[in-house]
């Protein structure tokens, strides 16, 4: 069938008996932009709008409600809703047609964007990572516009929604995906989840970047797909990081060479884990939003998935505009960073810094979050390290403020980081603001 004759066909049903008609039509996700000819849109709206209201739709009523309107000429007058309600082949066939239009409304739609991005690549002004970015958004939005979302029945909603909750209560799965850290995995309400931002936030040296890097290895671990996006450390040094994580190799024999036979060995087997692991790393420096973007996309097409980007950090990315200030361009990128999220349906973990006013309290705040307000708004979650004491072993202490926390609580973690291993694990220490010092002044008191 042509077209026109698909269109005509459709409304005509709805003219003859709209209850089947919308009945057939639901699902598929069909507007009236998705009609080619402008007075069949203005049919359909018309049509669609009586039936919303409970009124009763015909030849007749359509047309009243159209010279009403002043627009019955423009769609045909009563011959043209005549000629429709008797073209129509079959009423039972109303959800084919709204396919087809809905399909051909999309084949319109990509011709078109071809056109634009063969305009676009002609443009040789155009940087090469501003064109693919722009004709990828182009196409990606073709891509969600082919699945009709159609709503869905709350009976339905609610049986998979108990199924699921009972298999949760009965630890036969996670909400997210684990981080390895079982206190942290509670904390966000069940692990890493797709569309959420997570920003993880210090002062440098802390071990932000190890923390992300474990984090990392654990979701790949399970065998999701893991983008890691390094702008401030070179790849060769985070492989480096995450053969001492693995294989518990002393992070100075690495950097000096100088390593025993079991050093070998560990190293050995760190390796062999880490080149079995879906993980991706990436050391451009300055990205900008579009670049991670493209990065994200490319890693998901290519592994069938994307379950974790980690940007390490979100100072070092550049905005789109360089004549934006500081404050403009982080918002844009925070901003922007949580609506990948959402569209890839895959967690962002985001390392910021912290200002250097957050050293002179006890512990840092959402305020102390490097230069824009935006990016506290923009997380679903911040988490916030902070030394507390350093311990035997060359261990340190460390509190993890769960400063913000939109599906969780809120509060303090206590983990241990052990630098000479990139290793962290949790902690049953007490890391609340002035409680070490009073334990260690209590055990100073029991020994006199």
């Amino acid at each position: 069938m042509e077209q026109t004759e698909v269109e005509q066909s459709l409304i005509g049903a709805a003219l003859l008996d709209v209850h089947a008609t919308l009945a057939g039509v639901e699902g598929t996700g069909l507007q009236a932009d998705h009609f080619a000819i402008q007075r069949h849109r203005e049919l359909w709206r018309v049509i669609v709008s009586m039936a919303g209201r409970r009124q009763a739709v015909d030849v007749i009523t359509v047309f009243e409600a159209l010279r009403d309107a002043g627009r019955a000429d423009g769609c045909g007058g009563l011959v043209y809703l005549n000629e429709l309600a008797q073209s129509v082949p079959s009423v039972r066939n109303a959800g084919r047609y709204a396919e087809l239009v809905r399909e051909r409304a999309l084949r319109r739609s990509i011709a078109t964007a071809a056109k634009e991005a063969q305009a676009l690549a002609d443009d040789t002004a155009i940087p090469t990572s501003e064109l693919t970015e722009k004709i990828g958004a182009m196409f990606s939005r073709l891509a969600q516009e082919s699945t009709t979302g159609a709503p869905r029945a709350a009976l339905e909603l609610v049986s998979e929604r108990l199924e699921y909750l009972d298999s949760l209560a009965q630890g036969k799965t996670l909400a997210g995906l684990s981080t390895g850290l079982s206190r942290i995995d509670a904390a966000l309400g069940g692990g890493l989840k797709g569309g959420k931002l997570i920003v993880l936030a210090a002062r440098p040296s802390v071990g932000k970047t190890s923390l992300a890097g474990q984090i990392a290895l654990a979701v790949a671990g399970a065998g999701a797909p893991v983008l890691v996006l390094s702008q401030e450390m070179p790849a060769g040094e985070l492989v480096d990081r995450c053969f001492s994580n693995l294989g518990r190799v002393n992070m100075g024999a690495l950097a000096t060479g100088r390593m025993s036979d079991e050093d070998f060995s560990r190293l050995s087997d760190g390796a062999e884990r880490l080149s079995r692991l879906p993980l991706h790393i990436d050391d451009t420096p300055g990205l900008k939003l579009a670049d991670v973007r493209h990065k994200a996309r490319m890693i998901r097409q290519r592994c069938g998935g994307l379950a974790l980007v980690v940007v390490d950090y979100l100072q070092l990315m550049t905005g789109s505009n360089p004549r934006d200030n500081r404050n403009a361009q982080v918002e844009e990128i925070s901003r922007g960073l949580k609506t990948l999220a959402k569209e890839l349906d895959c967690c962002v973990l985001a390392l910021s810094q912290l200002n250097r006013r957050a050293t002179d309290r006890s512990e840092p705040d959402l305020s102390d979050l490097r230069d824009s307000g935006a990016v506290e708004q923009d997380a679903d979650t911040v988490m916030m390290l902070s030394p507390v004491e350093e311990l035997e072993g060359g261990r340190v202490l460390v509190a993890c403020i769960l400063a913000k926390n939109r599906q969780g609580r809120r509060g303090r973690l206590a983990l241990e980081f052990t630098g000479a291993v990139q290793r962290w694990d949790e902690s049953d220490a007490d890391v609340r603001p002035g409680a070490r010092k009073h334990q260690n002044e209590a055990g100073q008191h029991r020994r006199r």
